[in-house]
């Protein structure tokens, strides 16, 4: 998912461009992979905490719901996705606070 909003026009993709670009993302991921395992965008693994956000997201479609809000679940249940963006030199709690702040402005 994070690949996704990453890859994908949106706010929330224009805030994570600032400190984590689609390129460097997937090349850190597939990086992750076995020895082995294609790395094809299509073929990357999906976590169990992944399928707990979609669930999250879902249940919030009631309501006024954005990438910027999706990403935001991801930051708060996916320790991986969080270490992936550390990873790629973002600065997870910096980015966490100007999301916040981006998402009290929406």
């Amino acid at each position: 998912m994070l690949l996704c909003i990453a890859h994908h026009e949106s706010d929330a993709s224009s805030l994570l461009a600032a400190g984590a670009e689609y390129p460097a993302l997937h090349a850190a991921l597939a990086a992750r992979q076995p020895a082995g395992k294609p790395s094809t965008k299509r073929e990357l693994s999906w976590s169990i905490s992944m399928e707990h956000i979609l669930q999250l997201s879902q249940s919030y479609t009631k309501k006024y719901f954005t990438s910027g809000h999706l990403l935001a679940l991801i930051l708060d249940n996916d320790e991986d996705s969080v270490t992936l963006l550390r990873e790629c030199g973002l600065n997870v709690p910096e980015f966490r606070a100007t999301l916040a702040q981006h998402l009290g402005d929406a």
